[in-house]
């Protein structure tokens, strides 16, 4: 298919990208560097001494400054979005790393250097991306268009009671070794999840057969079990790490269950043939996060009809997410149980491990000197008063 090219188009993007560039400087700067570069010409032509700003001109009859990309980026920011007219800035920019990435894997990126330090390294690049004018179209663009930043609202701890309430009852009235599986799935998501402090995206990394295994603790004289985390998380692509984070069967806070919930989904597990693999699993292998969210907004649909805690004039699907509600309930309520910041600094331990350059964690001194394991016992304080 052959698009009809039209120069006007393209004048009016090229338009829009200069005008970015501009207006990365604020008025009031752009005012006082033309009121000194006017005091300048003329002290310059008072004392004979000539034009005093350097020569802007002539610029090359070709495209050095990376206008392409730009207008590329400009046509990308006028796609419709999800939650608004057009996509948010954090989506359009990518197209920026999307041409620099494929520029420095061609030739252009042969001419690129480097400067280092000990073990600092400075690449110096030549990329158009990289340019000067670039940078400024870039940060005046996002100026001009802001960004939206759209957060999940939290999971109170009531929703979460209620959805556990829901839950039982639908475990109560399932016929079926499939539909106990989907509800046992969900009441660990929700209980266990919100203990844990998850993200919905690490949620589906917990692996199925560390994490079975760990149910024996269930017996012990304080319950508890663990989700042992397995592959790349936020902030990491090193997989077959893996993770352990213990939570108590039963919350002395509000008395949360999540050792039930966990106990009723490995008794279904273990009755499967294969017993490796994720501990959450729907039709893909392995499981997209997409594939509960369905569960997901059924069980705080029927919250939001059965109770009051999600008011009525709330749109569940867009105002909730599976991938954060639990995570910024759990950091609230934390606190509000009475948490100590030192120990939601160790609970949180585990990802500045995974967040560690070149297989390094990121500890202090004393972390570094501190099993994960050996830390269990500190560890269900933090789940213990839930």
């Amino acid at each position: 298919m052959r698009w009809k090219v039209t120069d006007h188009e393209v004048l009016e993007y090229i338009r829009r990208a200069n005008l970015d560039a501009f207006w990365d400087r604020s008025p009031n700067t752009v005012s006082s560097n033309l009121s000194d570069a006017w005091r300048m010409e003329k002290m310059g032509e008072r004392l004979g001494l000539g034009a005093m700003a350097p020569a802007i001109g002539p610029f090359p009859l070709k495209d050095e400054c990376g206008m392409r990309f730009a207008i590329a980026i400009l046509e990308r920011s006028l796609a419709p979005g999800q939650n608004e007219e057009f996509v948010q800035w954090g989506t359009f920019r990518k197209t920026r790393s999307t041409v620099t990435n494929i520029s420095q894997a061609g030739v252009e990126g042969l001419s690129d250097s480097i400067g280092a330090y000990e073990r600092k390294k400075l690449w110096i690049s030549k990329v158009a991306t990289h340019s000067f004018w670039f940078s400024r179209f870039m940060s005046g663009l996002h100026k001009r268009v802001g960004e939206l930043r759209k957060q999940d609202e939290p999971l109170s701890i009531d929703v979460v009671h209620a959805a556990a309430r829901i839950l039982e009852v639908e475990w109560a009235r399932a016929k079926t070794k499939h539909q106990k599986k989907r509800i046992a799935e969900m009441g660990v998501w929700f209980v266990a999840g919100f203990c844990s402090g998850l993200r919905g995206e690490e949620m589906i990394l917990i692996e199925r057969a560390g994490t079975i295994n760990s149910l024996a603790h269930l017996e012990d004289s304080e319950p508890w079990f663990k989700f042992v985390v397995s592959g790349p998380t936020k902030g990491s692509q090193l997989s077959g790490s893996k993770f352990a984070i213990p939570i108590v069967g039963t919350t002395s806070g509000t008395h949360l269950e999540p050792g039930k919930w966990i106990k009723r989904l490995g008794g279904i597990l273990t009755d499967e043939k294969c017993q490796s693999g994720r501990l959450f699993s729907r039709r893909l292998n392995p499981p997209r996060l997409y594939e509960f969210e369905e569960d997901f907004f059924r069980v705080l649909s029927k919250v939001q009809a059965t109770t009051e805690f999600i008011g009525k004039e709330v749109e569940v699907t867009d105002d909730y997410g599976i991938s954060r509600s639990s995570r910024r309930g759990i950091s609230t309520h934390a606190r509000n149980m009475g948490v100590s910041d030192e120990l939601l600094h160790v609970f949180n331990r585990w990802r500045r491990e995974m967040q560690g350059s070149g297989g390094l964690a990121n500890l202090d001194m004393a972390d570094t000197y501190s099993k994960l394991d050996t830390l269990v016992p500190m560890l269900l304080n933090f789940t213990r008063p839930q």
